[in-house]
């Protein structure tokens, strides 16, 4: 994928400023306003830290009926090796706790999982789903402290599919309080970034002083395997949002035509 211009960089007052933005990119898809099929959008979402009152305040909105989910599909980045959806510490056990609709979701057919097991005829199976279902519209993400999107790790290829990989050690020490009494996972089933990158549109969210690190390797450092997140920068309609202590070590003269 040849580069494109750099992503657009948002520097919120808070980390909360970006739940009402993403609420209203799902409204947006939801409702069929940036719809120019009759087929519903797919969208992707994150789980982790980062979206946890997004989660919860997207719940809110479905309950309360501003948002109507048998409009919309939904799937997720990855998931660790044999966990279920209903195993506690998995990523959707995780995000069906923060927004219980999506088990809904789930149960009605509207919601992907990924195939947990990993096994190779599955992953196919499940790109073909989102192929058939008109492919991501709008995909969530966050960043690794070690600049890893989904379980993308440092060192991984940019050209490469939904896929089982090994998870870097930091990334397992991150997640070291979900699983106690029991030691994280050390396999998990991932989209690669040539899969995340052919979602039509790409919001990254990054918050807190432990994500400066990653975020201006992102932006600012090599579009290589080292820093997987800096394959956005090959993306015609990829997002940044950032509170300050995310965007503490950026160059601003570098990326002030990306400022918005």
């Amino acid at each position: 994928m040849d580069h494109q211009a750099p992503p657009q960089v948002r520097v919120l007052d808070a980390a909360d400023a970006a739940v009402p933005f993403l609420l209203q990119e799902v409204r947006a898809l939801a409702s069929g306003q940036e719809s120019e099929s009759n087929q519903r959008p797919l969208i992707s979402f994150a789980t982790g830290g980062t979206f946890t009152a997004f989660f919860r305040a997207l719940d809110a909105e479905i309950k309360q009926g501003r948002i109507t989910p048998t409009e919309f599909l939904g799937t997720h980045l990855d998931e660790y090796m044999g966990f279920e959806p209903e195993r506690p510490g998995g990523m959707l056990h995780e995000l069906s706790l923060r927004c219980p609709a999506m088990r809904d979701m789930l149960a009605r057919g509207s919601f992907l999982p990924v195939p947990c097991h990993g096994a190779e005829g599955s992953l196919r199976a499940h790109e073909e789903r989102i192929e058939r279902a008109g492919g991501i519209k709008l995909q969530l993400l966050g960043i690794g402290r070690n600049g890893h999107i989904a379980f993308n790790e440092p060192g991984a290829s940019l050209d490469e599919g939904f896929h089982v990989t090994t998870l870097a050690e930091s990334t397992r020490v991150d997640a070291k309080a979900r699983f106690v009494p029991d030691q994280p996972p050390r396999r998990a089933v991932t989209a690669g970034m040539k899969s995340i990158l052919t979602a039509e549109r790409i919001i990254l969210c990054a918050f807190g002083a432990d994500k400066a690190a990653a975020v201006t390797s992102m932006l600012q450092g090599e579009v290589n395997g080292t820093c997987p997140a800096s394959a956005l920068r090959m993306h015609k309609n990829a997002l940044v949002l950032l509170d300050s202590a995310a965007a503490s070590n950026l160059d601003a003269g570098a990326i002030a035509g990306a400022m918005h």
